[in-house]
């Protein structure tokens, strides 16, 4: 189903919601295949802002992991029609919702 533990999931959560405010962020790629090895973290986060605000707000998000001892190599693509559509229609299909996941 994923391979993140809970409290990767917690802090991705936390983190998200310090970096963006309430929005929906979904986990794609590698790490939503249990058969697959290694890779790192692709999130998408669901916001209309413009890419200058979206970059600020991805920098916020990585310095909030650090600051709390997580150096982890995360890929955010910004979740919105305008994307590229085969990345949109990949998350739209297998991605994993995690701001609303009860651990």
């Amino acid at each position: 189903m994923m391979r993140l533990s809970s409290r990767l999931i917690d802090i991705i959560k936390e983190a998200t919601e310090h970096s963006f405010g309430d929005v929906a962020v979904y986990l794609f790629g590698s790490k939503v295949d249990d058969s697959k090895r290694g890779g790192d973290i692709d999130l998408a986060i669901e916001t209309t802002v413009d890419r200058e605000l979206f970059r600020k707000q991805k920098i916020a998000f990585k310095s909030f992991l650090f600051r709390r001892g997580y150096e982890l190599k995360i890929d955010l693509v910004q979740y919105i029609e305008t994307i590229d559509r085969l990345l949109f229609i990949e998350i739209e299909q297998n991605s994993i919702r995690l701001d609303n996941l009860q651990n």
